[in-house]
């Protein structure tokens, strides 16, 4: 048998048998909202396909929102099959065994209508980082969701490593991952930005024809507060939020997840607030935008990094490979290469702790300014930009 541990994460006993898989689990939410979870699928019509330009562009967009209580509705899988099939792919490569190891569901509710009884919502948009899908960062979605907040994660189409369509075909990423780095800033961000402001304002007008629901769960399109938009992402997520950012002014506040500082945003800077969250080994440090003085930015930076955390950190991997190291399942070197020596259930915590409360004070919904919330949480792993 498994034992559960410190935030929900399984550790596997000395007597689980060889042949039955590991269930990996997820961290239960801390919020006092239950959550519900949706996929939209959304057509661009205004917009060619980049690497296919016979089509439109083409989306799925994955919808993590507080539901109403007791809902009864099937409990969703941890991630979409695109987020699964990559997540295979990825423990392939640290040689982790297909037949050892399972995801166990989320602790989100498949359509569940959402609440009518919390006025409306903010909306957290959340960018994947590069060749990944929506689902890879369900641990932080959920525990926003359960707090009050409704998150947007994009799978950005040809670039995300797989993403299923409604109809069952499946649309598989047309960019290596060792691709030139001109192609980050001069075509994946570019599109990675569009698909950021055509999502916003598909919810936008979801929420101005509330009463046809918009092909969202029973009252979700009424819970859309279209005044309090953020957004956060890891990696390339990171460098599209801080772009988004600069490019629409409804993106009120952003989160960058160890993500480069790419783009026009680099030179111009913003006149909104960026937390930016580096792990302890971050190669950006020194570039534009991570430097202790961004010459042109005139919006409140805060340029921190984590103790003991590497770059896979800052998503759902910070909970499963820890998992598979103590069942055995992966080797302890690659472990700590990926998710860095933390303790993972302590890096959980703390990363929900300050996208929380950075969200909070940067969209209203506490008294306190983001300098003072920052300094409040005071977390010992948290540092300074050296």
């Amino acid at each position: 048998m498994a034992s559960t541990g410190a935030g929900g994460v399984v550790e596997a006993s000395p007597g689980t048998p060889a042949d039955r898989p590991l269930v990996v689990s997820l961290p239960a939410p801390t919020g006092r909202y239950p959550v519900g979870v949706s996929d939209w699928h959304l057509t661009d019509i205004n917009r060619v396909d980049p690497w296919d330009p016979s089509r439109r562009r083409e989306l799925m967009v994955q919808i993590w929102y507080p539901a109403a209580d007791g809902a009864v509705t099937p409990t969703a899988p941890w991630m979409p099959p695109g987020g699964r099939e990559e997540q295979a792919d990825y423990l392939a490569k640290l040689d982790v065994p297909s037949d050892g190891w399972t995801l166990a569901p989320s602790h989100s509710r498949r359509d569940a209508p959402a609440r009518i009884d919390g006025g409306r919502f903010p909306i957290l948009l959340n960018s994947p980082g590069m060749d990944d899908t929506t689902g890879w960062s369900t641990a932080q979605a959920e525990d926003l969701a359960s707090h009050g907040y409704i998150v947007v994660a994009i799978n950005h189409t040809h670039e995300a490593f797989a993403v299923q369509f409604p109809d069952g075909h499946t649309e598989r990423s047309a960019v290596p991952l060792d691709s030139p780095q001109h192609v980050l800033p001069d075509l994946l961000l570019p599109t990675r930005v569009a698909d950021a402001r055509f999502v916003l304002d598909q919810l936008a007008g979801a929420a101005e024809q509330s009463a046809r629901g918009a092909d969202l769960p029973q009252q979700l399109a009424e819970d859309l507060d279209l005044s309090k938009v953020g957004m956060f992402g890891h990696s390339l997520g990171g460098s599209t939020t801080a772009q988004t950012m600069h490019d629409d002014h409804r993106v009120r506040a952003g989160v960058d997840l160890d993500g480069p500082i790419l783009g026009s945003v680099a030179g111009d800077g913003l006149d909104r607030p960026l937390l930016m969250l580096a792990s302890d080994t971050s190669p950006w440090f020194g570039h534009p935008g991570w430097e202790p003085s961004w010459a042109t930015n005139t919006g409140l930076k805060l340029p921190l990094r984590v103790a003991g955390t590497r770059h896979m950190s800052f998503c759902d991997q910070q909970t499963i490979l820890p998992q598979l190291a103590t069942a055995g399942l992966v080797d302890a070197a690659k472990e700590s290469d990926a998710v860095g020596s933390i303790d993972p259930h302590r890096s959980i915590d703390l990363q929900r702790a300050y996208l929380l409360a950075y969200f909070d004070a940067s969209l209203g919904r506490t008294d306190t300014n983001i300098i003072e919330t920052i300094t409040r949480l005071a977390w010992p792993e948290m540092l300074p930009h050296p």
